[in-house]
């Protein structure tokens, strides 16, 4: 295996709901944790070769701030952060694509 491994994977960490809207967006790995039991799988997904972009809940993110700091010392994966199913979509959308295009160099609509 090449050591230059492209990194387009993009995983998802969180609530149920946010899950599911994740998958049927297409990201085929989506994790459904609650917040205080995701350490263990962020730390492995951390360590991912071609993981790309590391989307997590907001109640994640608060719930493993060590962790996520610890992962955003990395070139790679870029942590997104969205709001979960208690918090308002508003412009988080425009937030995620801009970090898609700067993480993958595309854009999505």
């Amino acid at each position: 295996m090449s050591s230059n491994v492209e990194r387009k994977k993009i995983v998802s960490v969180g609530d149920e709901e946010t899950s599911l809207g994740f998958k049927l967006a297409g990201i085929a790995e989506a994790y459904t944790v609650e917040p205080e039991n995701a350490g263990r799988i962020l730390k492995k997904l951390a360590e991912q070769p071609d993981l790309a972009i590391l989307i997590v809940t907001e109640d994640v993110a608060k719930a493993n701030i060590t962790i996520i700091a610890k992962i955003r010392q990395q070139t790679y994966p870029v942590i997104v952060e969205v709001p979960g199913k208690k918090a308002k979509y508003e412009e988080e959308e425009d937030r995620v694509q801009e970090l898609i295009r700067m993480a993958l160099g595309i854009d999505i609509d």
